[in-house]
């Protein structure tokens, strides 16, 4: 009888012992996503935007607020619904997170700006990646775009290698005819896509002469960037004259291979009328010295634009 006592009296106590917090938290959670506002206690997939209609989407697709419908989620760096209940600029796609931009963050945080911080769609995977196209992704997010952005049955490129691709230099940037002002300072500009990074030479006329060599008045720069892999270098001839007339030829080169352009540049006389309609043409793009058939990278294949 004893022994009966003592083992109603464990079970009591195990009965009326209080439920872990944990646990009453992830129950609340639960009960929290099953309340959603504006979402149905039920979904109803025949309601639902037909799959088909949703098979061109930039980014991808994506689940709605309500976890039921799929629809168009938001590229990279578009504005993006921080608060998943939200409607107003939708869910990042598929490897995107909703982030507030550094820049933005700070001056939120620090009050410099009153405004609301806009947060936009951002890749969770930063690392730059070689496709089988032969192009150089920044993540794999713009492969992924780049993947729906083709119709169905295309062969989509996919990761060839994590890293840029190898490639000969390609130039991006430049200017063909320039129409300057005698006396005035003239700059021929161009930025170079390669990876490894090319090197950049000046030349004038095709003489075997790197500029600026002893020309005083002649001053040549390069540095990487605006994006990335990028080098930019540009020469400048500072009180032009006459004997500065000439074909200049941006040469870059590398381990993978070369590439160049020419600028010419016609020093125009001051108060002359041929002159000043000169000067409203304006300048033209570049003219790239290559042919296109020549423009194949180590491997045989068209290197075209390497980066995207």
């Amino acid at each position: 009888m004893v022994l009966i006592k003592a083992m109603l009296a464990l079970l009591l106590a195990l009965c009326v012992e209080p439920v872990p917090v944990q646990f009453l938290q992830r129950f609340n959670r639960q009960q929290t996503v099953q309340r959603r506002p504006g979402c149905p206690q039920k979904c109803r997939s025949e309601l639902c935007p037909s799959i088909h209609l949703l098979q061109q989407c930039p980014a991808g697709r994506v689940r709605d607020a309500c976890g039921c419908c799929w629809e168009c989620g938001n590229a990279e760096g578009q504005f993006c619904d921080m608060n998943p209940y939200a409607a107003l600029h939708g869910r990042c796609a598929e490897g995107l997170k909703c982030r507030v931009p550094p820049r933005e963050r700070s001056h939120f945080l620090s009050g410099a700006e009153e405004e609301t911080p806009k947060p936009i769609c951002v890749c969770a995977k930063q690392e730059v990646l070689c496709a089988t196209d032969r192009k150089t992704y920044e993540n794999k997010c713009q492969l992924r775009k780049a993947q729906h952005g083709l119709a169905q049955g295309y062969n989509r490129p996919t990761v060839a290698h994590y890293g840029p691709c190898r490639s000969k230099p390609v130039i991006t940037m430049g200017t063909q005819h320039l129409h300057i002002l005698e006396g005035s300072d003239a700059v021929v500009v161009c930025e170079v896509t390669s990876f490894p990074l090319a090197s950049i030479h000046w030349r004038k006329d095709g003489e075997n002469i790197f500029l600026p060599a002893d020309d005083s008045n002649i001053a040549t720069q390069a540095r990487r960037g605006p994006q990335r892999f990028e080098l930019s270098g540009w020469l400048q001839i500072q009180n032009v004259g006459h004997s500065d007339e000439g074909v200049y030829t941006c040469a870059a080169r590398n381990a993978f291979g070369e590439a160049s352009a020419s600028a010419r540049l016609q020093v125009l006389r001051k108060g002359s009328r041929s002159g000043s309609d000169q000067l409203k043409k304006g300048p033209y793009s570049i003219i790239d010295d290559e042919e296109d058939g020549d423009d194949e990278d180590y491997e045989g294949r068209s290197s075209g634009h390497m980066y995207v």
